[in-house]
């Protein structure tokens, strides 16, 4: 065989081993092509719906936080957490200003939804209660929502709920209370980038030991009763003279001054 016939034969067999393999592809396409472009398909609509629901979710947060940023009065903030509760750092920075705008009122005795120079703008003492059990149940909220959490940002609304709860308590008596959520403060705060706020807690501890002591303060003196003018007799009725003592002005400082009564 000579090397023509030889290259002839070995081109003959590639294009047999080509036309082999395209009828492979082909084979392989009619039986699992539809399947693949329905995988394929079905992949990128998933990373389209992916991604759509990552800007309706930042949507939704950035509103959250722009309502967040122009709400100033305790219903309103108490709205905003409730409608926003999925973002629990939202819904719990809303619910801590709320609380302590109710606390702010009750320090400054002024009434935040009254004007200063309102008739009515100073605080109830019933007012004042009403406002305190509302801004501890929003503290509450915040501590229940961030118990369980280990995060940083979590773990700092958690204390400053509890420094809430603690100042209501200590403004309602309940000394007890106060140093109750303290006392969680400062062992929670060890080891953790909050230790600062342990310290604080434990310097407010020994302040809420000084208030127990009960400090007896001296009774106001009574003034004694001025005395009686000497010489000086029963007042006459009206429309008769007053009666003469026969009693000179001397005689009667004289007797102020402790000497003998005048004889009239």
């Amino acid at each position: 065989m000579s090397q023509i016939d030889r290259r002839l034969k070995n081109v003959q067999q590639a294009d047999l081993s080509e036309s082999r393999i395209n009828d492979d592809f082909v084979h392989f396409l009619k039986t699992w092509g539809q399947n693949i472009f329905l995988v394929a398909v079905t992949i990128a609509a998933l990373a389209m719906l992916w991604h759509w629901w990552g800007q309706q979710q930042d949507a939704k947060r950035d509103t959250a936080w722009a309502e967040l940023a122009g709400a100033r009065l305790p219903a309103a903030l108490k709205d905003v957490a409730e409608r926003h509760g999925e973002h629990g750092a939202i819904a719990s920075v809303a619910e801590l200003n709320a609380a302590n705008t109710y606390l702010l009122s009750v320090l400054t005795g002024k009434r935040f939804d009254r004007d200063a120079t309102a008739a009515d703008a100073a605080l109830t003492p019933e007012l004042r209660t009403e406002w305190l059990k509302e801004a501890d149940a929003l503290f509450a909220k915040v501590q229940n929502r961030a118990a369980a959490a280990t995060g940083t940002g979590q773990m700092g609304l958690a204390f400053a709920a509890l420094f809430g709860r603690a100042a209501v308590a200590e403004d309602l008596g309940d000394l007890t209370a106060a140093e109750g959520y303290l006392r969680e403060i400062e062992t929670r705060a060890k080891g953790t980038d909050f230790a600062d706020a342990g310290t604080v807690a434990a310097k407010r501890i020994e302040g809420l030991k000084s208030l127990e002591k009960i400090v007896a303060l001296p009774s106001k003196p009574v003034a004694a009763a001025p005395a009686a003018m000497p010489g000086l007799g029963a007042m006459p009725p009206a429309g008769e003279p007053a009666p003469t003592t026969g009693v000179s002005g001397e005689d009667i400082v004289r007797q102020l001054q402790g000497g003998a009564a005048p004889n009239p």
